[in-house]
């Protein structure tokens, strides 16, 4: 068997760039069945980010281009989006161990946000025959929805940043360091289908009826799983 043809049957994310300059995402590695270090193949290859904290290798993008990135079997780890001169941006999680022929997967916007959505290159609805897409192609504008709607937070422009005259957001922003409110704005007022706080952590309770509690109920069902395709498809937008 070539390489060709064992590289093309085997887990597949296809990463695709509507921007209109070039993007780079970065590759973070968590686990793959034979233990060892990453292999696999990347058709580029750049250092992403601007600090020695979120440096790594990456995947280069050029505009309006579809890269594939082939992982070995059984890869487990996240593809993130440092498109913003280096800024952390959205993490698009994907375990390819879980299942034999599935995958399960997330978009994380806990150290970020960034325009993009993950889901099964097919399209095909999840079990429940909920739309498998997950991630938000414009989190400005689902913010805006919201804030429109009445659901606003003051005092944390750094992280939700209304213009002059208060009627609209001009900016979101999330880091490590967010306040729990501006989590719970995002995750429960916003609606963003992704997690912006970490769900079910092992040793952290908390209390049932609390904001937290709620924030971890909500983290928890931006789980999803296809149970048979291991080809998915990252768009940034």
């Amino acid at each position: 068997m070539s390489l060709l043809s064992f590289t093309l049957a085997g887990p597949v994310v296809r990463i695709h760039n509507t921007k209109s300059k070039a993007i780079c995402l970065r590759v973070e590695t968590g686990r793959q069945w034979d233990g060892g270090p990453y292999f696999g193949w990347f058709p580029t290859t750049k250092i992403c980010g601007d600090r020695p904290e979120i440096r790594g290798p990456g995947i280069w993008v050029n505009p309006g281009q579809t890269t594939n990135f082939y992982p070995s079997a059984g890869w487990t780890g996240a593809i993130s989006d440092y498109t913003n001169a280096g800024t952390a941006g959205s993490r698009y999680e994907i375990n390819f161990s879980a299942l034999p022929r599935g995958t399960w997967f997330d978009v994380d916007m806990e150290f970020g946000i960034t325009s993009g959505t993950l889901g099964p290159t097919n399209h095909k609805p999840l079990s429940n025959g909920k739309p498998s897409l997950t991630g938000e192609p414009d989190p400005l504008g689902k913010a805006n929805a919201a804030w429109k709607a009445g659901n606003r937070l003051y005092g944390m422009s750094k992280y939700i940043t209304p213009s002059q005259d208060f009627s609209r957001l001009v900016n979101v922003y999330m880091d490590k360091e967010a306040p729990e409110a501006v989590r719970e704005f995002f995750q429960l007022r916003a609606l963003f289908a992704a997690f912006l706080h970490p769900g079910s952590v092992q040793g952290v309770v908390n209390a049932p009826g609390s904001r937290a509690k709620a924030l971890e109920m909500a983290a928890n069902k931006k789980n999803m799983v296809v149970e048979d395709t291991q080809d998915m498809t990252i768009t940034i937008y």
